[in-house]
C-alpha cells in the first residue's frame, strides 16, 4: 500500500481530456472525501483560491501541485486559461484579474456548461465553457447554458467556506439568508436547446473551436478572424431586433435553429450570454465566408439595416470606419456598397470605384513620397484618358489636370485635405480655383470610372515610383534659375532665316520650364492664351532644341534624370477610361495630318477625337504639327522687282555690302516695308536688326553678366551707371547672348548686398515692392489671422492679403500657415529667415 507523506498523495484522480484545473481540484477533493479547501490547506497552500488558480498559476502553486500529484506542469497549464490570454481572455500578471475581452463581455469569470457533457463526465466541468466565443456543444450539439435554472445565477464549479463535498454535477451557488444553503439544483438535467447537425450555429462554433480557440490562436490571422466576426456579429444582433421583418430566410434559419425565441436585450453595454452569442457568430459566419450561398444577401441586408439605424443626416465616412473595425474585406465591401453616396474626394481616398476599396491607412511619409512622384499638372497621356470625350470648357484644361494630380495624393491616406494637398503640387491657386475649373470641365459627366481610374493610378505609383523627383524640380527651378542659351537659339534662328525677339525667348523659356516641371509655370487654371498653338505649331528641329536645353539643365544641377517621364498606360485595364486611349488613335493618320501641318480642330475632326485629345497627344508624343507657309506679302505685285529690288541685286546689296534694310529702301526709293516683303519674296534671310556697338569702350561681358544675371539688377539701374540708355542695355545683353530677365522693370533691392540668393528669394526680389512685402511678411507669425495682423501693422487687410499670396504664388510654395494664431509652414521658416537677415543688412548698408 502506497503511504502518505509530506510530499506525496498516493490517490490519483487524472484529469479528463479539456477539463478545467478548479474542475480537477475538485474531483480530487472528492475523491479523497474532503472539500477543495481542505485539499489545498493540506498541500501546503491554504490561501490558494481555485478561481484564481484556473486562471494562471504562480510558481509557487505549480510547484506545489506537481510534487504532491505528479501531473506535470505542461498539463496543469493546459488546465488554466492562461494559453488563451490576449487573444480570447484579458488576465492581469500580477493580480489575475479578469479584464475586458478583445470580443464580447463574458470576461471568463463565469462558466456556462453542457448538461450532457456534465453528466456524461460526472460533473466535470470544461475549461473551455469559460471563454466568450464558447455557446454550443459540437459533441452533443446543444445551446451552452449560461444559468442555473433552479436560481437562475452563473453556476460555479468552486465554492469555498464549505463542510462537506459537493455531490457532483449541481449547482453550488449560495441562496438563502447569507448565502449559506447552496441552491444544489441537479445540472444534468436542466433543459437546452438541441441544435440541428448540419445547421449555421454549429458551424459556426466548429470554425470557432478550430480558428480563434485552437492551436493557432494567436496568429494574426485568427486575430483578425476574431474581430471580423465580432463586429458583424454585434452590427447582426443589432439589426435582428431592429429589422427582423425584411431579414432574408437564412437570419430566421438561424433563430429557428436556436430555439425560434430572439435573443435577449442588453441592459448595458452589449449581450454576451450563449443566446446571443451563437445567433450572432452563426450570421457574422454567413455574411462573411466567401462560398456561402446567403452571404451577399445577409451582408446586404446588415448594410440596409445599418444605413436605417444612422440616418440621414450621419456623416458616411464616420459610419464606414465603425465597419471597419472589422477587418479590410469587410471594411471594401461596405465601401463599394456606400460609394454612390460619397462625394469625389471621398470615392478617391477610399477607391470606393475600384475593385479594391479600402479605409485610408498610409503614413504622411508615402504620401509626401507620392507627391515628389508627381508633377503639378496630370500627365497628358493619362489626362487624355480621363478627360470625357464629349467634355465643354476644355479652356479650364490645366484646372482640370492639377486638380487630377492633387486628388492623386489622397487615396490612401487621412494626412491631407485636398487644400493641402494641392499645396504639396504648388497648386495653390487663388484667384482661380482649380476645383472649379475641373468641374467645368467635367459638365456634369458621371466621375465614377475617373475616381477609380486616379485611386489605381496613385496606389500603382507606390508600388513602382516615379524616377523623377518632382518636389526637387520645383525647388530647383523657376523662371528667374533656369539657363537658356541664347547663342545657341539665336544660331538656330538664323538656320531657320527667323529673328531672336524677346517675345519668342520668353515662349521659348515658358515651354522649357513646362518641360521640367512637367507643368505650366505657376498655379493658374489657365495656360497662357498663346500657348495652345505655340505648342501645337512648334518646330521639330526647335523641340529638340528645348529637349537638350532641359537635359542641359538637369546636368547643371547634378540631376541624373530623364526630362520627361508619364507611368504607362497597362497599369490600368480600359474599362476605367472615359476619354481617348492612344490605341483609339490611326497614328499612321495622325503623323500625316501632322506632316501636312492641318490645324488642331481640322485634324481632330479627321482622327475623330476632340481637339484637346489631339492636343494632349501631341504633348504626350512630342509630335507637332509643320507650320504652314507663311502667307505671302499683301504688298507683292505681279510686276517683276526691279533695280534695287531684284532678287539677284537685293541678295548683293542686302549679304554682300551689308547694307541695311532702311539704308536699301534709301537707295530704292521706297519703304522698309517693302524692302522685307521684297527679302521675303527672294528667300533671303533676314539678320538680327540690332545696331552696331562698342561693347568693349562702355563695360565687359563678364561684370554687365555679374550685376544683371547674378546681383538681378535691371536695366535702367545697369544703365544709370554707365551713363547708357536702358535700350542700349538690352541691346549689349542681347549680343553678348546673355539671358534676359522675365521683366527687366524690377531691380532687385540686394543687388549691392554680397549675398546669394535662394531661387524662391531671386523670383520675389525681381517683383514689384519687394522689400515692403517681405517686412510685412516677417511679422505675420503669431498673429490671431490676417486680419489682426493688417490692424497691427496699420494697413487695408486686402492689401496684406494680396502682397502675401502674389508672394507665395511667386516663389512656389505656402509661407504662412492660414491657422490660429498664423504659423510658418517647413519652407516658409527658412525664406523668412533668409527674409529677417537680408533686411538686416539692408538696413545696415541703408542708414
Amino acid at each position: 500500500m502506497t503511504r502518505w507523506t509530506a510530499d506525496h498523495i498516493p490517490i490519483r484522480v487524472p484529469p479528463i481530456p479539456g477539463e478545467g484545473l478548479d474542475s480537477w481540484l475538485e474531483a480530487l477533493a472528492r475523491r479523497l472525501a474532503v472539500t477543495a479547501t481542505e485539499l489545498l490547506r493540506f498541500m501546503g497552500m491554504p490561501t490558494a483560491r481555485p478561481r484564481l488558480m484556473v486562471r494562471q498559476l504562480t510558481a509557487f502553486e505549480n510547484e506545489v501541485i506537481v510534487r504532491r500529484t505528479g501531473v506535470d506542469a505542461r498539463t496543469l497549464t493546459a488546465m488554466t486559461l492562461w494559453p488563451w490570454n490576449g487573444s480570447v481572455v484579458t488576465i492581469d500578471p500580477e493580480t489575475r484579474m479578469m479584464g475586458r475581452p478583445p470580443a464580447w463581455r463574458h470576461y471568463g469569470t463565469d462558466t456556462r456548461l453542457c448538461p450532457t457533457c456534465l453528466e456524461e463526465d460526472h460533473g466535470r466541468w470544461q475549461l473551455t465553457w469559460r471563454l466568450p466565443w464558447s455557446f454550443a456543444c459540437t459533441r452533443h450539439g446543444l445551446l451552452l447554458l449560461d444559468r442555473c435554472p433552479g436560481c437562475l445565477y452563473s453556476p460555479v464549479v468552486n465554492r469555498p467556506n464549505r463542510t462537506r463535498p459537493a455531490r457532483p454535477g449541481t449547482c453550488l451557488y449560495g441562496v438563502g439568508t447569507g448565502k449559506a444553503v447552496r441552491c444544489g439544483y441537479e445540472l444534468t438535467r436542466a433543459p437546452a436547446v438541441a441544435l440541428p447537425g448540419g445547421g449555421a450555429v454549429l458551424a459556426a462554433q466548429r470554425e470557432v473551436d478550430r480558428v480563434l480557440l485552437g492551436a493557432d490562436r494567436g496568429t494574426d490571422s485568427a486575430l483578425a478572424r476574431g474581430q471580423e466576426l465580432y463586429v458583424l456579429a454585434r452590427h447582426a444582433l443589432r439589426a435582428v431586433h431592429t429589422d427582423l421583418p425584411t431579414a432574408p430566410a437564412a437570419v430566421h434559419g438561424v433563430l429557428a435553429e436556436c430555439g425560434g425565441t430572439l435573443p435577449a436585450l442588453a441592459k448595458r453595454q452589449e449581450a454576451n450570454d450563449a443566446h446571443n452569442v451563437a445567433i450572432g457568430t452563426a450570421l457574422a459566419a454567413i455574411a462573411s465566408q466567401d462560398h456561402h450561398p446567403a452571404r451577399d444577401e445577409v451582408f446586404t441586408w446588415l448594410l440596409a439595416s445599418g444605413r436605417r439605424q444612422r440616418g440621414p443626416k450621419t456623416n458616411l465616412t464616420a459610419s464606414a470606419g465603425q465597419w471597419s473595425l472589422a477587418g479590410p474585406k469587410v471594411a471594401a465591401r461596405v465601401l463599394a456598397d456606400m460609394d454612390p453616396e460619397l462625394g469625389l474626394m471621398s470615392r478617391v481616398r477610399y477607391g470606393s470605384a475600384t475593385t479594391a476599396p479600402a479605409m485610408p491607412t498610409l503614413p504622411r511619409t508615402q504620401v509626401l513620397r507620392r507627391a515628389a512622384g508627381t508633377p503639378a499638372m496630370l500627365w497628358p497621356t493619362w489626362t487624355m484618358q480621363l478627360l470625357p470625350a464629349d467634355a465643354t470648357r476644355a479652356d479650364f484644361l490645366p484646372g482640370f489636370r492639377r486638380t487630377c494630380a492633387s486628388m492623386l495624393l489622397l487615396t490612401g491616406s487621412n494626412a491631407y485635405d485636398f487644400k493641402t494637398a494641392s499645396a504639396l503640387l504648388g497648386n495653390n491657386s487663388v484667384q482661380t480655383s482649380n476645383r472649379k475649373a475641373f468641374d467645368a470641365v467635367m459638365g456634369g459627366q458621371d466621375p465614377t470610372r475617373l475616381a477609380a481610374a486616379l485611386a489605381s493610378l496613385a496606389r500603382a505609383l507606390d508600388d513602382y515610383p516615379s524616377p523623377i523627383d518632382y518636389e526637387r524640380r520645383r525647388a530647383t527651378f523657376s523662371q528667374s534659375t533656369i539657363d537658356f542659351d541664347i547663342g545657341a537659339y539665336a544660331q538656330l534662328c538664323r538656320t531657320q532665316g527667323l529673328r531672336v525677339t524677346p517675345r519668342q525667348v520668353h515662349r521659348l523659356r515658358h515651354h522649357l520650364l513646362h518641360l521640367l516641371l512637367g507643368a505650366h509655370p505657376g498655379a493658374a487654371s489657365r495656360a497662357p492664351s498663346w500657348y495652345a498653338e505655340f505648342h501645337y505649331q512648334l518646330p521639330a528641329d526647335t523641340r529638340e532644341f528645348l529637349h537638350l536645353q532641359a537635359a542641359a539643365n538637369l546636368a547643371r544641377h547634378h540631376i541624373a534624370e530623364p526630362v520627361h517621364w508619364e507611368p504607362p498606360t497597362h497599369w490600368l485595364d480600359g474599362s476605367h477610361w472615359p476619354g481617348v486611349t492612344p490605341r483609339e488613335i490611326d497614328q499612321e493618320r495622325f503623323a500625316e495630318l501632322m506632316a501636312a501641318g492641318r490645324a488642331a480642330p481640322e485634324a481632330a475632326d479627321l482622327l475623330g477625337i476632340g481637339e484637346d485629345h489631339l492636343r494632349l497627344h501631341t504633348e504626350a508624343t512630342a509630335t507637332t504639327a509643320l507650320r504652314p507657309d507663311p502667307p505671302r506679302s499683301r504688298h507683292r505685285t505681279h510686276i517683276p522687282r526691279q533695280g534695287p529690288l531684284a532678287p539677284d541685286r537685293l541678295r548683293e546689296l542686302y549679304e554682300e555690302q551689308g547694307l541695311t534694310q532702311r539704308e536699301i529702301a534709301a537707295l530704292a526709293k521706297c519703304s522698309a516695308t517693302t524692302i522685307r516683303a521684297a527679302l521675303d519674296e527672294a528667300n533671303i534671310p533676314v539678320r538680327d536688326g540690332y545696331p552696331s556697338l562698342n561693347i568693349e569702350g562702355i563695360t565687359t561681358r563678364e561684370w554687365l553678366e555679374n550685376e544683371y544675371v547674378h546681383k538681378l539688377r535691371n536695366s535702367p539701374d545697369i544703365g544709370r551707371e554707365l551713363g547708357i540708355s536702358a535700350r542700349t542695355v538690352l541691346t549689349m545683353i542681347a549680343r553678348l547672348g546673355i539671358p534676359r530677365h522675365p521683366t527687366s522693370y524690377y531691380s532687385s533691392p540686394f543687388a549691392h548686398l554680397d549675398v546669394v540668393l535662394s531661387p524662391a528669394m531671386r523670383s520675389v526680389s525681381l517683383t514689384k515692392n519687394c522689400v515692403q512685402r517681405l517686412r510685412r511678411i516677417v511679422q505675420l507669425p503669431g498673429h490671431r489671422n490676417i486680419a489682426a495682423a493688417a490692424r497691427a501693422l496699420g494697413i487695408d487687410h486686402g492689401s496684406l492679403h494680396n502682397q502675401l499670396n502674389r508672394t507665395e504664388r511667386s516663389i512656389g510654395f505656402t509661407v504662412i500657415k492660414r491657422v490660429s494664431p498664423l504659423a510658418l509652414t517647413e519652407r516658409g521658416s527658412d525664406f523668412v529667415s533668409e527674409a529677417r537677415k537680408l533686411l538686416e543688412l539692408l538696413d545696415k548698408n541703408n542708414p
